[in-house]
């Protein structure tokens, strides 16, 4: 079952690995642990140890009028080659540069991403017919088509960054800072 591996799931691939280690259709085993960091009305922040030795710490915030930041830190001493991923809907999208727009009945959502500290390489795909790339399962042998969103970056340290929001949304980057609309917000 491909669609089982960390590879089709809103995360991050290290190596080209899943978090833990598939022994059978059902079974996982070295599960990963996780520990939330920090939380509150607006914010969360968390890491886990699937990728030992590296480290990979995530922040999730709600930004006003249901927009979403989501960060990425991934931290190791050596180069590793790294994959953030997002499924999404099988909605009509448009995309452009660093951004993809979904037309969901009259709105068009958008999201945006990038790195802080690296040159990472965009892909989109929809409903690969030779992989497991654009497709999801909603239960056990069913698959649809779905949008692969894929930013992958090679080297030691990278900080994916994720927005989630409207079409007419400006997200900027301002040396260490996003500023998204009039808001500067500084990267954890």
């Amino acid at each position: 079952n491909g669609l089982a591996h960390t590879s089709v799931h809103n995360t991050v691939t290290v190596d080209d690995k899943d978090q833990m280690t598939m022994v059978s259709r059902f079974t996982w085993t070295n599960w990963s642990k996780g520990k939330v960091l920090k939380h509150d009305k607006n914010y969360w922040q968390g890491e886990h140890d699937g990728y030992k030795p590296v480290s990979h710490e995530r922040s999730v915030t709600a930004m006003e009028g249901d927009r979403w930041l989501v960060v990425d830190h991934l931290n190791a001493q050596g180069s590793h080659h790294y994959a953030l991923h997002w499924l999404l809907n099988d909605y009509l999208f448009e995309h452009s540069g660093d951004s993809i727009l979904l037309s969901v009945e009259e709105m068009k959502y958008k999201l945006q991403v990038g790195t802080m500290n690296a040159n990472g390489s965009l892909s989109i795909v929809r409903a690969d017919p030779a992989t497991t790339r654009g497709w999801r399962s909603r239960y056990y042998g069913h698959k649809e088509p779905a949008i692969s969103v894929m930013l992958e970056a090679d080297q030691p340290q990278v900080m994916f960054w994720t927005f989630f929001g409207f079409e007419n949304d400006v997200v900027e980057i301002v040396g260490d800072t996003l500023k998204i609309n009039s808001e500067t917000i500084q990267l954890p």
